[in-house]
């Protein structure tokens, strides 16, 4: 009986094994597509940015000239790269994302620790409040 046990056991770890190379090749291709998307949402950016010098074009009329969807043209207009930011090795140019809820949101004002009502420890607004007489 031990063997049978002991077999079993090997059998399930191998298997876990296998998950695991599986579970990590994935993740290194997404993690490459990932980083190709933000050099070619870069690249999209620079020559987009040129051609405007040259040319005063609509943004519409640019995006209906190139058939390009509306995500992909928010892309290529991203000044501050909050769609898709920009590759590694790129100098930064927007603040650090926050861990605490998956990035992307590091402009928004925290209400933590603030008191009721305020934004980023400021006192809450009276803005649209009835006279307190």
């Amino acid at each position: 009986m031990a063997s049978t046990a002991s077999m079993f056991a090997k059998r399930m770890v191998e298997a876990e094994r296998e998950r695991l190379k599986d579970k990590e090749r994935a993740a290194r291709d997404m993690m490459e597509a990932v980083e190709g998307l933000r050099a070619a949402a870069g690249r999209l950016r620079a020559a987009v940015g040129v051609y405007m010098e040259m040319d005063s074009m609509t943004r519409a009329r640019l995006g209906d000239l190139l058939d390009l969807t509306g995500v992909e043209l928010r892309i290529a207009f991203d000044a501050k790269h909050e769609l898709i930011r920009e590759p590694a090795d790129a100098p930064a140019n927007d603040e650090p994302e926050r861990e605490d809820d998956g990035g992307g949101h590091a402009g928004e004002p925290s209400l933590s620790g603030s008191p009721e009502g305020a934004v980023d420890g400021a006192e809450p607004s009276t803005a649209g409040a009835p006279p307190a007489w």
